[in-house]
């Protein structure tokens, strides 16, 4: 499962790296340019498990833009596609 956030700044992600159980999934950020995104801000994906999901969106109640539905699928994908690029990349200098 995943959730995926627009916050203003890097910094907005402490809100969940403070917190035991959010802490423990995977946590990640990324700038609206870097996935070919309009706008300023960032991303911040969580991916983990349900609980730690709702809790996520809990915490962020009032704080950030939950992006949900096809926008959210879409950035999704964008990050994916992104981690790839990157992998391979690495793959072919170590190689």
């Amino acid at each position: 499962m995943y959730v995926i956030f627009k916050g203003g700044s890097q910094r907005d992600e402490e809100i969940f790296s403070r917190d035991d159980v959010i802490s423990r999934q995977t946590i990640k950020t990324y700038d609206f340019s870097s996935l070919g995104l309009k706008g300023d801000g960032v991303v911040i994906l969580i991916e983990g498990s349900e609980d730690a999901i709702e809790r996520a969106k809990e915490l962020a109640k009032d704080k950030l833009e939950l992006i949900e539905g096809e926008k959210a699928e879409e950035i999704y994908k964008k990050i994916k596609e992104l981690e790839e690029s990157v992998s391979m990349g690495v793959g072919a200098i170590f190689g």
